[in-house]
């Protein structure tokens, strides 16, 4: 009986050493969240606008003539060739707008028109067309918001292409029209070859883009 006693007691030294050099248990570790990027949040009373598509910036000759409105305070330029054809109130127009010779193009000119109070602001010659028929586009030229309107109209061998840009300041609605005024190939024996619209079109809106309000 006293050895087992010793036996045991041995045992139990032997086991509270061992304890004693045993490393202390590392502390538990707790993984730290990860915190995202906020998602904003759109005020649900903030509505959704169409903004105007910007477009590209002009070079100006230096010889362009000026062309200026005292009355709804406007100004804008023109190529040298153009000649103020007519003008009264709230309309002029501006023949003689240069175009590659030798095709069927025989003129280009240019229509101001301004009208108090028109609600939408568009130009006069989208007049009798029926709904729908014109479309139209906005843009941004120098800073202000235009609508750029086209079509055309033809009979007894004319054909009058157009394209209007129209803005907008209190109550004074400001069109450019601009006209393509060409004739039927089929009028001719020899047909001349067909006008490119769009290198006759370039200018206009590089002539919209001297456009300024005199008292912005």
């Amino acid at each position: 009986m006293r050895s087992c006693f010793k036996i045991m007691l041995m045992l139990s030294l032997a086991l509270g050493l061992v304890g004693c050099n045993l490393p202390a248990p590392s502390p538990a570790i707790t993984p730290l969240a990860v915190r995202g990027s906020p998602t904003p949040v759109m005020p649900l009373d903030t509505p959704a606008t169409e903004q105007p598509t910007p477009a590209p910036t002009a070079s100006v000759p230096a010889d362009w003539q000026t062309y200026m409105d005292q009355q709804y305070g406007f100004t804008f330029r023109y190529p040298k060739e153009g000649q103020i054809f007519s003008q009264e109130n709230g309309y002029a127009r501006i023949n003689g707008l240069p175009f590659a010779p030798g095709t069927n193009l025989v003129e280009k000119y240019l229509e101001v028109n301004v009208a108090e109070n028109a609600n939408p602001c568009s130009s006069p010659l989208t007049q009798g067309y029926a709904p729908g028929y014109i479309q139209s586009q906005q843009v941004t030229i120098n800073g202000l918001a235009w609508v750029i309107e086209g079509g055309e109209d033809a009979g007894a061998g004319q054909i009058h292409t157009w394209t209007a840009y129209s803005t907008v300041k209190g109550n004074a609605c400001v069109s450019l029209s601009f006209i393509l005024h060409s004739t039927n190939p089929g009028m001719y024996s020899t047909p001349p070859p067909l006008f490119d619209e769009a290198a006759e079109s370039a200018v206009f809106a590089d002539i919209v883009f001297t456009f300024v309000w005199l008292n912005p």
